[in-house]
């Protein structure tokens, strides 16, 4: 392989004019392989696609990565600018939301030993 950028070897699968796509795609929940789909993607690009989706830090896992963060931020900023304006309602969601991520982060950061009694 050539010294290309990782972030030019995400451009050589898929074009950069559908990254944003691969984003909001990967931030609905699709798989990497019904978005290779979606994109109408050669079967070569396809099953690099999909494989690189897997590797964690590669330049396709991060933008699902990018795409999953925009789209679970998105709605919360919005509960956040409603609860700053005074929406009970919203403070209410927010704080339940707000204790799942600090759970699901905790979660995320336990070492395997952890979860043995």
């Amino acid at each position: 392989m050539n010294a290309d950028k990782p972030a030019d070897l995400a451009g050589s699968i898929v074009p950069e004019e559908l990254h944003d796509d691969v984003r909001r795609l990967a931030g609905v929940g699709l798989s990497p392989q019904k978005i290779a789909a979606a994109l109408e993607l050669t079967p070569e690009n396809a099953a690099a696609f999909s494989a690189l989706a897997k590797i964690p830090g590669s330049p396709v896992a991060r933008l699902f990565d990018e795409g999953r963060a925009l789209c679970e931020s998105s709605p919360q900023l919005k509960l956040l600018a409603a609860a700053q304006a005074g929406n009970i309602d919203a403070v209410k969601t927010l704080q339940k939301i707000q204790e799942q991520n600090r759970l699901r982060a905790f979660m995320e950061n336990m070492d395997d030993d952890e979860f043995d009694p």
